[in-house]
């Protein structure tokens, strides 16, 4: 029974795959796989699985307050589904797979020939997808904890995933190792990349642009190391040391996935709105009152006209967080996401530089000049107008810890995940909802003359689960991994000290 779940994941990767080929003379037996058809599918099917309706829509957005649920409020209230938490891991280890061909086919001798005369030379090709399995396999390791890791070229015999010809059971790696692992891996594949080449055929980032690959690498380091500094003193040369190499240097670094506009290959959000039609969500009370000045310490954000698109009234409303499906079902007033969001060539963003403007704000004391370059990236990202975005940044609060990073929540809007961990490792934004306490909302709606008029409601936020943290801080394992990978499991709870949703991870605060 273990052995049959390993291989079905791993046989669903390989078909998954087998779509990218190159044919000979016989259509129905293809001969090499494509490493750049692999590359284009990892990179869009993360987006499209992760930054969902399900994972994205119905736990993350919702947790980090960005968004609420208009039906139900069991997601909002921190019970997750079990099927997307099943999901989720699948899907992780399913992208996997497939950044584990391009290395396999760069690197057999049967195949790395073809692999490099048609999408790149070898060793470029293997950094990148060193590169982005590390991103893939962060999301696991910040959703659970310790987890199932791969690393290539390590000898570090816990790390066993992806690997069912040799463990059909593997075992859960300590996320401190993977944390650490990773780092070194990004180092080594940024100075693995030869930057007079092409670095991969089929890339989405940036259409095989080796320089611009360096600097994702060197980013997504800076923010690993940031993330774990505290615990990790190490890291803070790291920190140094990935600055000193290259991070990115403007929005037109920022690396992800533009999707087509139409129907069939649409950002994964249009397709929840428009194409299966779930008007599920709203934009959330905080989010929609710390962008119009009325929580927090800033004023009115002109990224409010981006982010949450007006109702029928014409006011821009949040969801406020309830107790139960009959509060939430009452409330008739709130807005949808701004249609730049629902778009359907909308691009899910992995990495942008407003993130790293803002780390090297913290890491230099919460330094004011790149506190305003990171608010200045991500308006521009945005398409907010010049006189709106220096008018914005002139009446900005000094920088320190609590401005820097409630600027940094905003700007990760879209990017929950990234938001969630920066929640548990600093506890900003304070601008929240915070469980268990009344709070008031006002909001406008038109009168009976037609005029916009304020009103106000008094809420209460209730989780379902009994937490011990204002918000949780990992997902519980899989239920079906209990059973069909038991001593990996118990090994890995053991070692985090237990398998609840306010079990912390090694760098929480």
């Amino acid at each position: 029974m273990k052995k049959i779940k390993y291989i079905l994941i791993a046989m669903i990767a390989l078909t998954s795959v087998s779509c990218s080929v190159d044919y000979e003379d016989n259509p129905n037996e293809p001969s090499v796989v494509s490493t750049g058809g692999l590359m284009n599918q990892a990179q869009e099917y993360l987006m499209s699985y992760t930054r969902d309706e399900w994972f994205s829509g119905r736990q993350m957005l919702l947790w980090m307050q960005y968004w609420t649920q208009v039906n139900y409020t069991e997601e909002d209230r921190f019970q997750y589904r079990e099927s997307v938490n099943k999901s989720s891991w699948n899907y992780i280890y399913l992208n996997a797979q497939d950044l584990l061909s391009i290395i396999e086919l760069n690197t057999n001798e049967d195949t790395k020939a073809a692999a490099e005369a048609d999408n790149g030379p070898n060793e470029n090709q293997i950094a990148a997808a060193r590169i982005m399995l590390v991103y893939d396999y962060l999301l696991g390791v910040e959703l659970w904890g310790d987890v199932p890791y791969y690393s290539y070229g390590s000898d570090d015999e816990t790390f066993q995933a992806n690997q069912v010809e040799l463990y059909d059971t593997p075992a859960y790696a300590d996320h401190k190792a993977i944390y650490i692992d990773m780092l070194k891996t990004l180092t080594e594949s940024a100075d693995a990349i030869d930057e007079t080449k092409m670095v991969i055929a089929g890339d989405n980032f940036y259409d095989g642009d080796a320089v611009q690959w360096k600097r994702f690498a060197n980013s997504l380091r800076l923010r690993i190391a940031n993330r774990i500094k505290d615990v990790y003193p190490e890291a803070n040369d790291i920190i140094a040391d990935a600055i000193a190499d290259g991070v990115f240097e403007s929005n037109d670094d920022n690396a992800g996935v533009t999707f087509e506009n139409n129907a069939t290959n649409g950002a994964p959000m249009y397709e929840a709105f428009y194409v299966n039609n779930r008007i599920d969500f709203a934009p959330s009370a905080s989010f929609v009152e710390l962008l119009n000045g009325t929580r927090g310490s800033f004023g009115a954000d002109p990224r409010l006209d981006v982010f949450v698109d007006a109702n029928t009234d014409g006011a821009r409303v949040g969801m406020p967080l309830m107790s139960n499906n009959s509060e939430v079902e009452d409330f008739k007033w709130e807005s949808l996401p701004g249609k730049d969001i629902l778009a359907a060539d909308y691009t899910e963003v992995y990495m942008e530089y407003s993130e790293i403007c803002f780390i090297q704000s913290e890491i230099n004391g919460w330094d004011q000049s790149w506190y305003e370059k990171g608010v200045r990236a991500s308006m521009e990202k945005w398409g907010v107008e010049e006189d709106k975005i220096a008018a914005y940044i002139s009446a900005l609060p000094p920088a320190n810890e609590e401005n820097v990073m409630t600027q940094k929540y905003i700007a990760l809007y879209m990017q929950p995940m990234e938001a969630w961990s920066e929640w548990r490792r600093t506890g900003y934004p304070t601008t929240l909802v915070k469980p268990n306490e009344d709070y008031q909302y006002t909001w406008q709606i038109k009168n009976g003359a037609g005029e916009l008029v304020d009103t106000t409601g008094t809420f209460r936020f209730t989780p379902i689960p009994s937490l011990s943290t204002q918000l949780p801080e990992r997902n519980k394992y899989l239920l079906n991994e209990a059973s069909v990978n038991p001593e990996s499991v118990k090994a890995a709870v053991e070692n985090m000290g237990g398998d609840e949703q306010d079990t912390k991870l090694w760098w929480a605060k």
